[in-house]
């Protein structure tokens, strides 16, 4: 039986031992991470989106980071502000205070309008809700250098309750080295070919994330055998979720964190004895 055994670092910021069952079997249940909050419920990103997924029990909410003109790190997704105010300006070309200003809720629901209040939160006020809700904040890095990112982190003595991902490895390499003792999660996508893996297996990510399109059993056996623990994205088909549950995948990234719970608990009973 292959070892389940998680990397010391990646079982203190994830608290894995009460989450995922015995470490030792392959019937342990995978993390739900809520995919930019309980996105399906609520408005990306924002601090709506991070309690709903804190009250659907997820173990980890992920959320993306951009920098601000002068430096910021807030919540925002996408490069430009047109799904959110129909213009194609740059969300990097805002400063603080202006970025802090738009509304990130109204698009969800335009008639009810019962978003409309909501504002980006910046880096570390979604830390703190998510040290509140007591799970962990998986802070996935758009723009902005490693530095500033270890600097919020560590003003918010969350350490332990945080890991960091990025689709940009360089940007993983120069955060690890200032943080060791920091869980960073490797974002990817395609073919699992010999050198992306000699690539993982330099920087030695706790986490790996990949495409769900791109990620079968095989593939999650390679990580595995890798010494890496892998996550698919984004996963909302609820027989899919229970698909990779079987495969042995170590966590879901879904926007629908209170019915992917709920999906692996009756795919767990089932097999109860």
């Amino acid at each position: 039986m292959r070892s389940r055994i998680l990397p010391a670092g990646l079982v203190a910021a994830c608290l894995l031992l009460g989450l995922r069952g015995s470490a030792d079997s392959d019937s342990a249940t995978p993390l739900v991470v809520a995919h930019r909050g309980d996105s399906a419920n609520a408005p990306e990103n924002t601090v709506a989106a991070i309690l709903g997924a804190i009250g659907a029990k997820a173990d980890l909410v992920e959320f993306d980071v951009r920098e601000t003109a002068d430096g910021g790190l807030v919540l925002f997704h996408d490069e430009d502000l047109k799904r959110f105010t129909g213009q194609k300006t740059a969300f990097e070309s805002l400063g603080l205070q202006k970025a802090r200003q738009l509304d990130v809720g109204t698009w969800f629901d335009p008639k009810g309008r019962r978003f409309a209040n909501e504002r980006p939160p910046t880096l570390e006020e979604a830390i703190q809700l998510c040290r509140k809700g007591d799970t962990i904040a998986l802070i996935e890095r758009k723009t902005g250098p490693a530095s500033a990112y270890v600097e919020v982190i560590r003003e918010a003595e969350a350490e332990d309750r945080v890991i960091v991902q990025a689709f940009d490895w360089e940007f993983l390499a120069d955060f690890r080295e200032l943080a060791p003792n920091i869980p960073i999660g490797a974002l990817g996508s395609r073919e699992i070919d010999p050198d992306r893996m000699d690539q993982l297996r330099k920087l030695g990510p706790e986490w790996v994330g990949w495409n769900q399109k791109d990620l079968d059993r095989e593939g999650i056996d390679r990580f595995h055998d890798a010494g890496m623990q892998v996550a698919v994205w984004t996963v909302n088909d609820l027989a899919r979720i229970r698909q990779f549950a079987s495969w042995g995948v170590d966590g879901l990234i879904t926007d629908r964190p209170g019915e992917a719970r709920e999906a692996l608990q009756g795919a767990s009973a089932e097999v109860q004895p």
